[in-house]
């Protein structure tokens, strides 16, 4: 579909774009502990203003998802996730203002949330203005899933309007900070709680016991080798890192349990079963050594990796509207994290991620935003929405 950038620029409001983020970045909603009430009740009277029909859902008492469609017909259903939920602040005495203030300073608004991810909520809320205000015809239904629980894996966001049947879209875009790029394929995450067991004994007899700390730092070493060969060419290869460890419970006793923590992040088409048997074999490599090793490991957490072909319609669309906005080719990436686009993955939807802002300041006590990257993301989000839902024969 051919749109007129100039046109829907000019209907882009500045003042109103960055109101609502400032209104959004002063409404705190940390997670952890889950606080997002305040932010998912503005959220929706902001829906409202802008003309959709809004209802409110909830997996717990106090963690709304709001969403919000406009439209409807036979076309598709095209869904823009992003999340209200922001990570703790932290100790406020580190940031330059109060994170929760939304200073704005050189062409940016400071604060905690304004790139993850209330700009790129601001900015969706902002092109539906744009879409209404240009008539652009919908020939399906554009539907804003606005979640709380992002930052602690989503299951009470996103993956609950997806497990409840709330929203099933065609098509999808997940806002989250990537300065712009579209983003086609995401790694998987996998967390695994590895245990040893051991035998007590006096610490100046260590012959005595069985050091279950000794055992596991050989489960560790061996760690590395089991990461399979391969590469991705957007999203690189696999990864392994051990998060916590504890162990022991007093310099002289000889240790009797140990457990770490491992954060495996897999890349297509490793499933939950390969990453689990990686595990399993830096165990029994750990075992040449010490036969007499015992090792539990359990699956904590499973998300897996996915990748979106380049000629699927969101992201020819998506790459098409950020080039418009922006005047130069969008690039196609890969996402190293995690993010609420597996759970419309898995619903069937070809997914992209794409929103303004810059990934290395979000959780840091230097988050910001560029306020002019914030709005040419909206017009790139409204002229996304047009593509994606022209009605069939529109040019």
């Amino acid at each position: 579909m051919t749109l007129n950038a100039e046109h829907f620029a000019g209907l882009i409001d500045r003042d109103r774009l960055i109101g609502r983020l400032k209104n959004l970045v002063r409404t705190a909603s940390e997670n952890p502990p889950g606080e997002e009430a305040a932010a998912g009740a503005l959220t929706a009277e902001l829906c409202e203003a802008a003309g959709l029909d809004v209802s409110v859902h909830e997996a717990t008492p106090g963690r709304p998802n709001v969403v919000a469609r406009l439209g409807g017909g036979e076309g598709p259903t095209v869904c823009y996730c992003s999340h209200i939920d922001v990570v703790p602040a932290g100790d406020h005495a580190l940031w330059a203002s109060d994170p929760f203030d939304g200073i704005i300073a050189d062409g940016r608004m400071h604060g905690r949330g304004t790139a993850d991810a209330k700009g790129p909520v601001a900015a969706a809320l902002e092109a539906v203005e744009v879409l209404r205000a240009a008539g652009a015809p919908l020939g399906g239904t554009l539907e804003l899933a606005l979640v709380s629980d992002e930052e602690t894996m989503g299951f009470k966001g996103a993956g609950y309007l997806v497990s409840e049947g709330i929203i099933a879209p065609d098509l999808a875009i997940v806002g989250e900070p990537t300065s712009l790029r579209v983003v086609r394929a995401q790694r998987g995450a996998c967390w695994l709680r590895v245990s040893t067991t051991g035998v007590a004994g006096h610490g100046s007899a260590p012959e005595r016991g069985v050091n279950a700390i000794r055992h596991m730092s050989e489960i560790v070493l061996r760690l590395e080798e089991t990461l399979p060969d391969i590469s991705h060419e957007v999203l690189g290869g696999p990864s392994i890192n051990v998060g916590t460890i504890a162990g022991g419970a007093k310099v002289n006793i000889i240790p009797a349990s140990c457990v770490i923590e491992v954060d495996r992040r897999s890349i297509p088409p490793e499933t939950k079963e390969d990453v689990l048997d990686g595990l399993l074999a830096a165990v029994e490599l750990a075992k040449g050594r010490f036969p007499d090793l015992e090792a539990n490991v359990e699956v904590s957490f499973f998300g897996d990796s996915f990748e979106v072909p380049e000629d699927s319609p969101v992201v020819t669309d998506v790459a098409a509207s950020v080039a418009d906005a922006t005047g130069a080719p969008a690039e196609l990436i890969g996402f190293r994290g995690a993010s609420d686009a597996r759970f419309l993955f898995e619903s069937g939807a070809d997914v992209v991620v794409c929103g303004p802002g810059d990934i290395r300041v979000a959780h840091t006590a230097h988050e910001s935003i560029d306020l002019a990257e914030l709005e040419r993301c909206a017009l790139a989000y409204a002229l996304s929405f047009a593509r994606l839902l022209a009605p069939a024969g529109a040019s």
